[in-house]
Formats: C-alpha cells, sequence, structure tokens
C-alpha cells in the first residue's frame, strides 16, 4: 500500500481529507483531557469520549460541559452505544495503549457499533527526536508495534478501504523542567516516575537535540478504514 505523505499539517486539516465531521456521531476512544475531542466538536462531530483512567475521567466528568460531546468512563472493549449506531471511530495516540489482551474484544466492538459506512481512524506517533528522549524513560516501542499489528491482523480484514498518510506538526517547550511536567503531570502515565524523566541524561539529550528553542518535529501516521467504498 502506498503511503502519501501530506507535509506539515493540523490533525483536523488531515481528517478534512477523507471525512466530513458535521453531524456526524463518532467515538474518541482513549480521549485523556479531550484535547482531540474538542476539536472533533469544534469539527461539527457529535463526540462520545471514552477514557478508562478514573483519575482522568473525574477531571473530564468535573470539566466544563461542552455541547456536542458525551463523556463515559469506559474502555474501548465495551463501548457505550448501540449497535450499528456510530459513523466513525477515532483513537488519536491511544490505540498503542489498549493491553494486548483486549486487542480481540476492542474490534469486536468496532465492528458492533459502526454503521454500514461507519469508518476507522487510528492517530499513532512516528519515531522522531522527542521520541528519543522520552524512550530513556518510557520505550513504547514493543506497544506500537503491537497496534500495528492489530491493525494488519483485525482491522484489515474488516473494511473495504484503506488508506495510510503520515504528516508532520510541531510540538515545543518553553525549558526542559516544561518538558518534564507535562509527562509527570498525566494521571495514565504510571510506567515512569518524576525522578526517571528528571534524570541527568534525560535532560542532556532533551538539551541537544532541542536546544535552542525546544522546538521538535511531531511526525504521525494514520490508518484511516472504511466500511463501504
Amino acid at each position: 500500500m502506498a503511503v502519501r505523505d501530506l507535509g506539515c499539517v493540523t490533525n483536523i486539516e488531515v481528517i478534512k481529507t477523507f471525512i466530513d465531521l458535521n453531524g456526524a456521531n463518532v467515538i474518541d476512544a482513549g480521549c485523556g483531557s479531550m484535547t482531540f475531542t474538542r476539536q472533533l466538536s469544534e469539527g461539527g462531530a457529535n463526540v462520545t469520549a471514552i477514557d478508562p483512567d478514573p483519575v482522568q475521567a473525574k477531571k473530564n466528568r468535573d470539566g466544563d460541559l461542552i455541547d456536542g460531546i458525551n463523556f463515559v468512563e469506559c474502555g474501548a472493549e465495551k463501548l457505550p452505544v448501540e449497535d450499528s449506531s456510530i459513523d466513525g471511530i477515532f483513537f488519536a495516540y491511544s490505540l498503542h495503549h489498549v493491553p494486548r489482551k483486549l486487542y480481540q474484544e476492542v474490534f469486536h466492538e468496532i465492528r458492533r457499533v459502526l454503521n454500514d459506512d461507519g469508518f476507522l481512524y487510528v492517530i499513532e506517533p512516528i519515531d522522531c527526536p522527542l521520541n528519543q528522549v522520552m524512550t530513556l524513560f518510557h520505550d513504547e516501542e514493543i506497544e506500537r508495534e503491537a497496534a500495528q499489528r492489530a491493525l494488519r491482523d483485525l482491522a484489515n480484514p474488516m473494511f473495504e478501504k484503506a488508506d495510510v498518510v503520515k504528516y508532520n506538526s510541531w510540538r515545543q517547550f518553553e525549558s526542559f523542567d516544561d518538558f518534564a511536567t507535562q509527562f509527570t503531570s498525566k494521571s495514565f502515565n504510571t510506567l515512569y516516575t518524576e525522578d526517571d524523566v528528571r534524570r541527568k541524561e534525560v535532560r542532556e539529550l532533551f538539551e541537544r537535540l532541542g536546544a535552542p528553542d525546544y522546538r521538535f518535529a511531531a511526525p504521525k501516521q494514520v490508518n484511516y478504514y472504511q466500511r463501504k467504498v
């Protein structure tokens, strides 16, 4: 399958090359703090946002209510919607967080809830200098490979159409302290500690690869699947 490179664009710009969000009923699976959820809503979608982390879930419930967004605390292995009721499902940087033992259940649920024209849209990060820094305290290579295998083995047979695109955006930090704070403030990051992030070798690599403005390329890959062409 040919992989198109879309250059430097935003998430929403890429989505709009595939999907008309206006009025679409979609799920944002593994929504975290709902930044991406809000982008979908601003694009016109009605979004059911889900996340299994109880700490983040409480923050989401306690936050400001937003028209067009419904939050439910749950994992993607048990989607809180009726059969054939959803136009599309997004996994934005979250598929590789799904435990490997749950992939069969997750893709069974995807099949159950999508309507006849439904789509699956998966964004996953690609290796880059920032990832080299993160690997020093949180190596996700095995999990990312498992996510790609799940797409190949479980998603490909499920859909009539599949596209893959790559693109780039930028991520900038004010300082190493800003970087460390961002990566230790998320409750679902339980596999490393603040001391792990603030180790000398992490700081040195961050400074070397990010100097002078701490602006890092953030390449991504989208796998887009559609049930009917």
